[in-house]
């Protein structure tokens, strides 16, 4: 029940905090939002019972996707198209090396200290990430004047995302990768829960499980990031610049999405069968490395055809729908793996994600198509 608040509110606080960074600025928000974290964590240290900690944890998760959200609108502010792929595969880079480190960092210290001193440790770092965020982290935003230029956000709201999922292109990526993070989610949760009853590890193990997948994420991310850019290379040498269009970079996910869904198939009933654990983290490995594999293009392909000032509300509808959806497959998880075993659980999400494929093969097919017939500029 609070991985499943968590994620939800994970997802629907970048709305708000999406739709006020896309027209007030980022650097306020991004303060804020590391303020926010960094106090909760200090809270949740303190906690003495689970309904304290369960708010807290759900106050967290407010400043952590804040940070995430306006992260990635940074990134478009200051990158141009081109290098915004490349930009994306060094944020995800960052990101994940976090959680690599996080991971060890987390098990050492409840297996040795306890729970509450993760957060003590979570409150000292949120408090020197906001200080050099005050002292080093300008405003990336550009807000011309409107005398000269039409500003395509008017004013804050945080509904606004919504109106993007009437363009089909974005709408239907969004579900593909919906698809494919149900997958990483219900791994946050079976990871811990299967590898202690089948395995009897101590949580500085399950950490190091954790490492394994983390380690595939990072070189996935960078793998699929420079395939993607390598495809439009080539298309450009051959065609010129004045041919490529931005639906051209999902001919890359295909190696990912193979590696995912296989290798999650398989997951589940190694889990079910009790193998020895080598071949659980291998698998782990290579389906992480095919998920960030194709994520990091699909994210790239989200923003790149839009104005700068869409990016984080595009990020934020897509972060909100995966969190609705996910949330449900959350709370449904362990009743369905208790009813019918692990092994039919991760067929059931990776026959879904295979599925799922359909959704990408219209947009590249039709995306270029619905894009020239849009006018967010009006609709918004």
């Amino acid at each position: 029940m609070i991985v499943g608040l968590i994620i939800l509110f994970t997802g629907l606080i970048p709305l708000v905090v999406g739709s006020y960074a896309d027209v007030y600025g980022r650097r306020r928000v991004y303060i804020f939002v590391m303020f926010i974290f960094t106090l909760s964590s200090i809270l949740c240290a303190m906690a003495e019972n689970i309904w304290v900690l369960m708010a807290m944890r759900t106050l967290q998760s407010f400043g952590s996707s804040g940070v995430q959200c306006i992260c990635g609108g940074i990134a478009n502010d200051i990158f141009i198209p081109t290098e915004r792929e490349e930009a994306y595969s060094r944020f995800f880079l960052g990101y994940h090396f976090g959680e690599i480190i996080g991971s060890i960092i987390g098990g050492l210290l409840t297996e040795y200290l306890g729970w509450h001193s993760i957060f003590w440790f979570l409150s000292i770092y949120g408090s020197i990430l906001l200080f050099l965020i005050i002292c080093f982290i300008p405003e990336t935003l550009y807000i011309p004047d409107s005398s000269t230029t039409t500003i395509i956000i008017k004013q804050f709201n945080p509904l606004l995302p919504f109106k993007l999922l009437y363009y089909p292109n974005i709408t239907l990526t969004i579900l593909y990768n919906t698809s494919i993070w149900i997958i990483i989610y219900v791994l946050d949760i079976m990871i811990p829960f299967s590898f202690t009853n089948i395995y009897n590890l101590s949580p500085l193990y399950i950490g190091l499980i954790f490492l394994a997948r983390k380690i595939g994420s990072i070189i996935g991310n960078s793998f699929g990031a420079h395939y993607s850019d390598y495809l439009i290379n080539k298309y450009e040498k051959k065609k010129g610049k004045e041919e490529s269009y931005p639906e051209l970079r999902l001919k890359s996910i295909w190696i990912g999405a193979i590696l995912a869904i296989i290798s999650f198939f398989i997951f589940g009933w190694i889990l079910e069968k009790r193998v020895y654990i080598i071949w659980p983290l291998v698998i782990i490995f290579i389906g992480e490395f095919g998920i960030l594999f194709l994520e990091t293009t699909t994210i790239t392909y989200l923003t790149n055809p839009y104005h700068e000032e869409l990016n984080t509300s595009i990020l934020a509808i897509g972060e909100a729908i995966t969190a609705l959806i996910s949330t449900i497959v959350i709370i449904l998880t362990i009743p369905i793996e208790n009813k019918f075993g692990i092994g039919w659980l991760f067929t059931a999400l990776a026959s879904l994600a295979l599925l799922s494929n359909i959704l990408i093969i219209l947009v590249y097919f039709k995306g270029r198509k619905w894009r020239e017939n849009q006018n967010i500029n009006k609709d918004l």
